[in-house]
């Protein structure tokens, strides 16, 4: 008799371990799923941050190009820092028109002769949205 209630006990205490997770266990599947989750969206964020930049990046430069373009095109080049209008008539580099705002960052365009004769040095600055200053330069020498 005594053989059967050890026999009886023993299964009870495995059956009560087999019905459920413990607390420990929770514990330990929790903090793996929440490195997993963290880890991911620290990712995505540093992708979508980057993407960003480089979006900024590339309109900046498309910026430049057409200030070149514009420059390339008057017969009369900038003697101060101005830049061109869309009509390619020169700005002065106060002017509204020097700059342009895409997707919440503003631009500000610069087409600065340099003291090498015909010389120019094209600029976008703006301020990042990812965080700080970034700028884009050209160097353009108009042929004499």
């Amino acid at each position: 008799m005594i053989y059967s209630r050890k026999l009886l006990r023993a299964h009870d205490n495995s059956s009560r371990a087999e019905r459920g997770d413990t607390i420990i266990e929770v514990l330990i599947a929790t903090g793996i799923v929440s490195l997993v989750l963290t880890s991911a969206f620290a990712l995505t964020s540093r992708n979508v941050r980057t993407n960003q930049a480089v979006q900024e990046q590339a309109y900046a430069q498309k910026l430049v190009e057409k200030q070149v373009e514009l420059l390339r095109a008057v017969a009369s080049k900038p003697t101060v820092d101005s830049c061109f209008d869309d009509t390619g008539t020169r700005k002065d580099a106060s002017d509204a028109a020097c700059n342009v705002t895409n997707g919440g960052a503003a631009y500000d365009l610069t087409v600065h002769p340099t003291v090498s004769a015909n010389t120019y040095s094209i600029t976008a600055t703006w301020s990042s949205l990812t965080g700080g200053d970034a700028n884009v330069t050209v160097y353009y020498r108009v042929a004499p």
